[in-house]
């Protein structure tokens, strides 16, 4: 199987997504822990505000660097993990950044349409959730198209409403599959609360989510949950939206093989037409030349004869 002009069905792209993130582990793992530190350490210095601000351009970030190793992958032999994190202190690294800056904002949008009253809310907030779902692939439009900020965000948009039912389920169960990871490491981290509230007059407790949420243990639970899911699941969550990109850029034939493997063989010195399965479609591999034959003639002429 190639990485990058497959058909995938829905299950496939999950299957292949754990596998190179199973075989890659230890590459990925540290690829990960390079972009998000900054952030890591933002939040121990106590800069709460810009640890989340870096902690979210990260993670997005993430993504663009997941596809370069995918493609460093289909033309090479390993995940060029190195390599990947020299590239990005060239302009590669200023792409990635603007666009997962405009997906900041797209969030923080959603996020000031809840103080809005209803049913101005609800109309914010589904254009917001719509806006995330069709913009999950901008990152991997950057890498592999050039495209930078809006028309990144834009292009990601239309591959997206080509197959909109394929694109919402796979980021539906990615979504639900991060907060179940987030949940279980939230449980393992989670203190034993006291708040000392007292009952009121009708003998019932009345818990504050405020009270909670500003409780040191909570918010160091929150912390290393939101951290270790980071390293976790995101990577596996970044190499099913490159393939699905993958998935839905070949099925409307805008993938250029080779520009892609000279883009390879630059930033990760892969070898140039190394990989020959990958520049072949499934339709050319099952075409055969027929054998060369020599054509004997059954009637032969008059003249023939005459001889």
């Amino acid at each position: 199987m190639n990485l990058l002009n497959f058909n995938h069905s829905l299950s496939s792209l999950f299957v292949l997504s754990f596998r190179i993130y199973k075989k890659n582990f230890i590459s990925i793992l540290f690829l990960t822990v390079a972009l998000v530190a900054p952030a890591f350490f933002m939040g121990f210095a106590g800069w709460g505000e810009t640890e989340s601000i870096v902690f979210f351009l990260s993670v997005h970030m993430l993504e663009a660097a997941i596809t370069l190793g995918v493609i460093g992958l289909a033309f090479g032999s390993f995940f060029p993990t190195l390599s990947i994190l020299r590239a990005f202190r060239s302009p590669l690294f200023l792409g990635s950044i603007h666009v997962a800056i405009l997906q900041y904002l797209l969030f923080i949008t959603g996020v000031m349409g809840l103080t809005l009253p209803f049913p101005f809310s609800i109309l914010v907030i589904t254009l917001w959730l719509g806006g995330l779902l069709l913009t999950s692939m901008a990152q991997p439009v950057f890498i592999v198209e050039g495209l930078r900020g809006t028309r990144a965000m834009i292009r990601s948009i239309q591959l997206a409403r080509a197959n909109l039912s394929r694109v919402f389920i796979v980021v539906v169960i990615s979504t639900v599959l991060q907060f179940i990871v987030f949940a279980l490491l939230f449980t393992v981290f989670m203190p034993d609360l006291d708040l000392n509230i007292e009952p009121n007059e009708g003998g019932t407790l009345p818990i504050l989510l405020s009270d909670i949420l500003n409780d040191p243990g909570v918010n160091m639970a929150i912390r290393w949950s939101q951290y270790l899911a980071s390293l976790l699941f995101y990577p596996f969550a970044s190499l099913l939206s490159s393939f699905l990109y993958f998935d839905l850029a070949q099925r409307q034939k805008v993938i250029n093989l080779d520009h892609l493997e000279q883009f390879s063989n630059h930033l990760f010195g892969t070898d140039l037409n190394q990989n020959k399965d990958v520049r072949k479609t499934p339709a050319e591999e099952e075409v055969k030349c027929p054998p060369v034959t020599d054509i004997i003639d059954p009637d032969p002429s008059t003249e023939d004869k005459d001889k």
